[in-house]
């Protein structure tokens, strides 16, 4: 990182390490928003970071962004930030100005009419009921992938919300949408617009993902240096200490894939889908010698680890798993006319 991306990161480590402690997202899970966090993250200019400024943005790049949902990530931030940073992204790519925030992009059972009816549901968005715009994909479900998609831009108010929560506790909600849409809200863009957007949330999540199982690790390691049993700390046990191991390479692993994710404003579709797959597939060691050192009380709902654990398991399933980017990158390599597999593959930056 250079000098300004890393001002990003310290501002926005400050800002999560003091106002976002396990208490913040305790009383988010149970329903209480963290109105305060989103406006210090706003007064700070880091909600928009990487949308023009043209646009209503903050400007800099998408590498900003990511610093910040990783920093985000650390602290179990319980806000739709990933969410409105995808959907902001998308529209400053067709150069549209930001609607009100938060905002989320979403895909689900929706059609719209030559007359500009919008009429569908989406049984699962994250934080709907926290959103004050949706932009809504139609005709995302065409086999055939040949007609344009549709893109509607949504206020709250006219949509209804059925709340729900998902695994980490936070909002989850069904959306159902009958309104009217007047031809400035309504954009048309391909299928390869929206492989971009996926690829835009498989990196967010993949940050995130790295950043929590950094504070994961710290945290572990701490607990195994302070915990004693039979007269001397955890930490000087074998058995431990090859766990943290363990552990310490799944982690150096995960944050070596997602800083690729941040040497270039540019997102690679090869480096996006290699770290969300390798990154996924650590969370699942990483949490499990996580719990396995602090035993009970890490299972507590309180606590930052059982707080970080659950978006992990949220987390990997979304924008794709890593069965579903491993699969990503086993088409590009076979699909290679050239037949240069192993210099592809021993070229790699992770």
């Amino acid at each position: 990182m250079h000098e300004d991306q890393m001002l990003v990161a310290d501002t926005a480590n400050r800002i999560f390490s003091e106002e976002c402690p396990p208490e913040v997202v305790e009383q988010a899970e149970n329903g209480i928003y963290a109105e305060e966090l989103w406006e210090t993250l706003n007064a700070n200019g880091l909600l928009l970071a990487g949308v023009d400024e043209a646009n209503g943005g903050c400007g800099g790049s998408i590498i900003d962004a990511l610093i910040i949902l990783r920093e985000a990530a650390r602290k179990a931030a319980p806000l739709p930030l990933a969410e409105t940073f995808v959907a902001g992204q998308a529209l400053n790519q067709l150069q549209q100005p930001m609607p009100a925030l938060p905002i989320t992009l979403v895909r689900g059972n929706f059609e719209l009419s030559k007359s500009g009816l919008l009429k569908g549901d989406c049984s699962r968005v994250p934080f709907g009921r926290n959103c004050q715009s949706f932009l809504i994909a139609v005709n995302d479900a065409n086999e055939q992938h040949k007609q344009p998609i549709s893109l509607c831009l949504v206020d709250a108010d006219q949509a209804s919300i059925e709340q729900g929560k998902n695994i980490s506790g936070e909002p989850c909600d069904r959306l159902l949408i009958k309104t009217e849409m007047t031809a400035s809200r309504i954009f048309t863009v391909d299928r390869q617009w929206l492989n971009y957007v996926e690829l835009l949330g498989a990196a967010s999540r993949a940050v995130m993902m790295a950043g929590a199982l950094e504070e994961m690790l710290q945290m572990t390691v701490n607990y195994a240096l302070e915990r004693r049993q039979f007269g001397k700390a955890i930490a000087k046990f074998q058995a431990i200490q090859q766990q943290l191991a363990v552990f310490a390479g799944e982690v150096a692993a995960s944050k070596r894939a997602a800083d690729t994710l941040l040497e270039s404003a540019e997102l690679n579709a090869l480096d996006v889908a290699i770290a969300k797959a390798r990154i996924g597939e650590a969370s699942g060691i990483s949490a499990e010698i996580a719990h396995q050192v602090h035993g009970a009380i890490g299972y507590t709902r309180e606590h930052r680890l059982n707080q970080l654990t659950r978006r992990l398991w949220q987390w990997r399933d979304e924008f794709g798993n890593e069965n579903y980017w491993q699969h990503y990158v086993a088409e590009i390599f076979l699909n290679d006319a050239a037949g240069e597999l192993w210099q592809e593959i021993t070229e790699l930056k992770v």
